[in-house]
């Protein structure tokens, strides 16, 4: 068996945006997630918190960046509580975003509800209702995720 890295969740994403100030309204001001540093070096970063141990990096687009080539980021996701889901959504919609709601409960253990909506960097952000933690506890009993 392959050993694998002790990895405890994910600690930064760092995410190119051609328009710092409109990623930091979407993103500190519509999501609401406090802006913990600013960087005025390498062209431009905001540093945000997604929860207690994630930080959001917005930088402006480089080359070379951590060893990165450039280019366009599917999609991250970030777990928000399900009771939180509903208004989350309409005040996406209020600031006149297009919000994709999907049921995934309809499957996979009711892996829960997902609203897909895209940032002012052209990157889909993803607010899950299911927390990924699950995945180690099926994992451990040996099920995969759609089993019964």
């Amino acid at each position: 068996m392959t050993e694998t890295l002790p990895v405890t969740g994910v600690c930064e994403i760092a995410l190119e945006m051609g328009d710092l100030e409109a990623g930091e309204r979407f993103y500190s001001g519509l999501l609401g997630l406090p802006v913990v540093e600013r960087w005025s070096s390498r062209g431009g970063a905001i540093w945000l918190m997604a929860g207690d141990r994630t930080r959001i990096g917005l930088w402006r687009p480089q080359i070379g960046l951590g060893g990165g080539r450039g280019g366009v980021h599917v999609h991250y996701a970030m777990q928000l509580p399900a009771a939180a889901y509903e208004a989350a959504i309409q005040r996406l919609r209020a600031a006149g975003l297009e919000v994709l709601d999907h049921d995934h409960s309809a499957y996979g253990h009711g892996r829960g509800r997902a609203a897909y909506v895209t940032d002012p960097g052209g990157h889909v952000v993803e607010l899950w209702t299911w927390d990924v933690a699950e995945h180690l506890k099926e994992h451990a009993r040996g099920e995969s995720p759609g089993s019964s």
